[in-house]
């Protein structure tokens, strides 16, 4: 019952989080409207697709969970309905200069999942290790569509597409004020107009 009051806690220091960051994948659309654009511009394309699947992932996963589940060998807590995942959280310990202290852990990784489990919203979030973190959509594991990294101090790092777990199309670095720096391009953004195909079931 513990491990369920406080996944309802966590829940709540999230849900604002990612409502937030829906309003961030807008931005390479809003981009591409001030630039002669073909209207299947494959960016334009991935960025929508994210976008939308991301939105649907979150609505899925806000459902009130009926079952939660600690794994204390993986450090993973569980949130499902009806049988179905809707949310996971891992959970890193970190490390203590003084062993005497009570242990204390990160959450190192948010997974929300679709209804019918074939897509996930990522999110590693920062730790003490980590230096940026990252939010992105993937399918049957594999990361698609638009993918952003952030400083920890929330300035945006990189921006850019995945592919069944690769980098293609444009990707953008940006300085630690959020100042756009270099633009390259990965190649193989045409696979990008065939995220459209991937249909999300409802």
């Amino acid at each position: 019952m513990r491990y369920f009051h406080f996944a309802q806690k966590i829940d709540k220091m999230n849900q604002l989080f990612f409502k937030r960051k829906a309003a961030l994948l807008a931005l390479p659309m809003a981009l591409s409207i001030l630039l002669p654009a073909c209207s299947h511009n494959p960016a334009d394309v991935a960025a929508k697709w994210t976008k939308d699947i991301k939105n649907k992932i979150i609505e899925d996963a806000s459902k009130t969970p009926d079952k939660t589940v600690f794994d204390s060998a993986h450090q993973q807590l569980t949130l499902f309905k009806d049988g179905k995942k809707l949310k996971q959280y891992s959970f890193a310990k970190r490390e203590n200069a003084d062993e005497s202290e009570k242990a204390i852990y990160d959450t190192a990784m948010i997974v929300l999942y679709s209804d019918d489990q074939n897509f996930q919203l990522i999110k590693l979030p920062c730790t003490p290790k980590s230096e940026r973190t990252y939010e992105g959509v993937a399918y049957k594991g594999n990361r698609m569509g638009f993918a952003e990294y952030q400083y920890c101090k929330k300035a945006l790092r990189e921006t850019g597409f995945h592919y069944n777990n690769l980098n293609v199309g444009p990707w953008t670095e940006y300085d630690s004020t959020g100042k756009a720096v270099e633009t390259k391009d990965m190649g193989n953004d045409d696979k990008l107009n065939t995220l459209e195909a991937i249909r999300y079931a409802r």
